[in-house]
């Protein structure tokens, strides 16, 4: 199975992360409006929709 992993050097921090918009589980996690997103593994479901929707190209599938 593969799971969303953020580059914490890529990722910008939006204020409204793409990605995060579009994650079907809502596994992605920010803090704090500028923070660098974190992904909850236990939510993702590898499905690859925050992959194509993050800008900066921060989040990858790895396998599990």
């Amino acid at each position: 199975m593969q799971l969303a992993q953020v580059d914490f050097e890529k990722c910008e921090g939006h204020d409204k992360c793409p990605a995060r918009q579009v994650c079907p589980t809502k596994a992605i996690v920010q803090l704090d409006p500028g923070e660098t997103v974190m992904i909850a593994g236990d939510l993702c479901q590898g499905c690859g929709d925050c992959v194509a929707a993050c800008p900066v190209h921060a989040i990858e599938l790895h396998q599990s």
